[in-house]
This record gives C-alpha cells, sequence and structure tokens, in this order.
C-alpha cells in the first residue's frame, strides 16, 4: 500500500506487510451490472503495470490517477444527522477524511445490493 500525500496513517511494518502480500489485480474491469469499463485502480494500493518496466508503469499509473481526480469526478459529502451515504463500490475511488471526533463515532455497515452471486469472487 502506498501512503497518500497528507496521510497521518504510519507505513505498514515488515510484519504487516508479510500478512498481506502483493495481490495483482487488472487495471480495468467491466462492470457486472452494467457492462461499462471501469478503472480499477488508485493511490493508495496500485504500486505497479504488470508486463511494463518500472518507469513506463509509473508514468501510466501517474497518468491514470490524476485521470480519476479530476474534479469533474469529485463530489465530498457535507454531514448532517440522519444522513445515509450510499456508493457503487465497484467503480468509485472513496476516502474517508478524518474530520470527525473521538465522540463522533463513525458508522458502517457495508451491503451488497442487487447482486445475485458474489461478483467480487468472481473478478479475482
Amino acid at each position: 500500500m502506498r501512503s497518500r500525500p497528507g496521510s497521518r496513517r504510519a507505513p505498514l511494518s515488515a510484519e504487516q506487510r508479510a500478512k498481506k502480500p502483493p495481490v495483482s489485480q487488472p487495471v480495468f474491469r467491466t462492470h457486472p451490472i452494467t457492462g461499462r469499463t471501469v478503472l480499477y485502480c488508485n493511490l493508495g494500493y496500485a504500486t505497479r503495470i504488470d508486463g511494463m518496466d518500472e518507469g513506463e508503469s509509473a508514468e501510466l499509473l501517474d497518468f491514470l490517477f490524476r485521470h480519476q481526480e479530476q474534479e469533474k469526478y469529485f463530489y465530498a459529502h457535507h454531514w448532517s444527522q440522519g444522513d445515509v451515504l450510499m456508493w457503487d463500490n465497484i467503480g468509485t475511488v472513496h476516502n474517508a477524511v478524518a474530520d470527525y471526533g473521538p465522540d463522533e463515532p463513525r458508522y458502517m455497515r457495508r451491503v451488497q445490493v442487487m447482486a445475485s452471486r458474489d461478483y467480487a469472487k468472481l473478478a479475482a
């Protein structure tokens, strides 16, 4: 996992990295419901593109990261009490901003909607 700019999270220790070895994933996937092609890489996890030399891979990943960070794709939610937020986890880059205090717990419940089978296993 890469360290994001501005992240306060410490890099993984050698022991933590050993428990989570690198996994090869496709850069593009077909969305199982819409059939559209989705970009499946982000700055936090994608470190290299298989089959490319390191320089070419870094250049292409940088291009893809800058593409997905364009303002036209950005949404920031301003929370109010009682809000519920949902997104399509297959083709969305999302990040929780740590702008809440210890007396404001972040509660999440993950669900899979409209799936007749486990698409994550099929895409792997």
